[in-house]
């Protein structure tokens, strides 16, 4: 059996592979999270939101995702996205979406949270916004 981090559930009993896949690199003092797959309720979104509070316990709270790789997002993957960028502000960090296409994009449109989350389309100026921040 390969190593799940948080993958057993309930009384020994194993998680389901995530539809959601997540690449972490660093450009300077910002990770790039690099997102893959789905995002969606009990599975991406919970993925998600673990990665990003390592990340804060780690003292890493300058965070880009690009979501170029994600195939569908639904309203609790938004609502995770919304949640953690409140707790990365807390801490005084930022973080910033790049590559958000179609359904996504018209799924925060709608949800009102479009002004909520800086949003790019090229990483190395989503990069250098964070000597701003």
């Amino acid at each position: 059996m390969s190593h799940n981090p948080g993958g057993i559930g309930r009384v020994g009993v194993e998680e389901k592979q995530s539809t959601l896949a997540i690449e972490e690199r660093q450009a300077g003092d910002v990770v790039v999270l690099s997102l893959t797959g789905q995002i969606t309720l009990d599975d991406g979104e919970l993925k998600f939101g673990r990665w990003i509070d390592d990340l804060l316990k780690r003292g890493l709270n300058k965070i880009l995702v690009d979501l170029a790789g994600v195939t569908y997002i639904d309203s609790a993957g938004v609502g995770m996205m919304a949640y953690e960028l409140k707790a990365v502000r807390a801490t005084g960090g930022a973080l910033k979406l790049l590559s958000l296409k179609g359904r996504s994009h018209r799924l925060l449109t709608m949800m009102k949270l479009m002004t909520a989350f800086e949003v790019f389309e090229d990483e190395a100026t989503a990069i250098r916004s964070f000597a701003r921040t």
